[in-house]
């Protein structure tokens, strides 16, 4: 028998004999001893007891970060990226006090000291035969960094935390209707977060008319939509560079979900700075569009080539970040569109590596995500070495 086939087997065992003597018997399932362990983890836990149990509480390194009250008990935790040891316990309660526990101590990956490692989380929507497929395994995913394979020490799926930011166009526009669709478009999206979600909302014209802190508080959020006129016109290169920056100190599967109705008239920053900012990241960017297709149009910062190249470069940071253009023509499409980007977040694979061809140059690396069985995989298309 293979080891992997081997340990549940015996920690399937324990638990029932422990349980045969009247024991709260708990079993760590996953992360296993000494493997590396980053971002989104899902920790799993096997408990047998005479009596039934009222929860199971899981700390890491002494402090609570999760409990599951309903078997299968496991809790989707995010570590962070720090590259440490880590200490994952399980405590079981049954009704009448009794308890049960286990620990296990994660590795770090060891490196070389002279290295500044970077983990890099990729997010993979993955279909086959035009359907999603998601029933994978760490073991279908090949990640390759400028053709060369790299080792996957994380992997999850299932409920991982998300961390977005909506930026939504509230130029003048978008009065009257059009602006109480995109309230509920985003509502609709709100309306779907977890609670180990967060989200900031920012409200913006051709300056930020609103925002509120990143926070899982749905009342907050919502009572910000509520409350703000349309006016001004558009800067989208100003604030999504805003929110890509913002995102950088967060952790967690990071979003800009953008809503806007036309194309950048008023921002002092230009997409070539966008371009670069999400190069130098790890968000994804969904861009929500209302009326078809860009036409050309000259401003008083831009000539009609300028701004085509404006909107290109716009569309390549979306693309290149491994999110999606969707371009909806009628408002009453708007709530389907923000939900079908929550979906399309809630069914990505996480995968992270560190590279081992990394130097920090600046340079462009570009990324290759292959899956056996034929299927098809969307991700981030590279990303800028710093």
């Amino acid at each position: 028998m293979r080891r992997k086939q081997f340990l549940p087997a015996l920690a399937a065992g324990l638990l029932l004999a422990a349980a045969a003597r009247g024991q709260v018997a708990v079993r760590i399932l996953s992360p296993e001893p000494g493997q590396p362990v980053f971002g989104a983890t899902d920790v799993r836990v096997g408990v047998q007891a005479g009596p039934a149990i009222d929860r199971v509480e899981i700390y890491v390194n002494g402090e609570l970060a999760g409990t599951a009250r309903t078997p299968p008990y496991h809790v989707q935790i995010d570590v962070g990226e720090d590259n440490i040891q880590r200490e994952f316990r399980a405590v079981a309660y049954t009704p009448t006090g009794a308890t049960g526990s286990d620990s296990v101590v994660t590795q770090p990956v060891m490196i070389n000291d002279e290295m500044n490692l970077r983990l890099r989380a990729l997010f993979v929507s993955v279909t086959r035969n035009g359907q999603r497929a998601l029933d994978l395994g760490r073991e279908d995913f090949q990640v390759l960094d400028n053709g060369a394979p790299q080792e996957i020490v994380t992997f999850g799926r299932d409920e991982l935390p998300l961390t977005a930011v909506l930026l939504l166009d509230t130029s003048e526009s978008m009065q009257g209707k059009r602006q109480e669709a995109v309230r509920r478009g985003a509502k609709a999206f709100l309306d779907g977060m977890k609670p180990s979600d967060e989200a900031m909302l920012a409200l913006f014209s051709d300056r930020l008319l609103r925002f509120t802190p990143f926070t899982s508080q749905k009342s907050t959020l919502e009572s910000a939509i509520a409350g703000t006129q349309a006016a001004g016109g558009t800067a989208v290169n100003d604030f999504l560079y805003m929110s890509l920056k913002l995102l950088d100190a967060r952790q967690g599967q990071r979003v800009v979900v953008l809503f806007s109705d036309g194309s950048d008239v008023h921002s002092v920053l230009p997409a070539s700075d966008v371009l670069w900012k999400s190069r130098a990241g790890q968000a994804l960017i969904y861009w929500i569009q209302l009326g078809g297709k860009h036409e050309s149009f000259t401003s008083s910062w831009r000539d009609f080539k300028a701004n085509d190249q404006e909107y290109r470069e716009l569309e390549q940071a979306v693309r290149e970040s491994g999110g999606r253009i969707l371009t909806i023509e009628r408002l009453e499409d708007l709530e389907g569109a923000f939900r079908n980007v929550l979906k399309d977040l809630r069914e990505q694979y996480a995968v992270g590596y560190y590279p081992n061809n990394a130097k920090g140059d600046g340079k462009w690396h570009k990324l290759d995500v292959r899956v056996k069985g034929g299927a098809r995989a969307r991700t981030r298309e590279g990303y800028a070495d710093y």
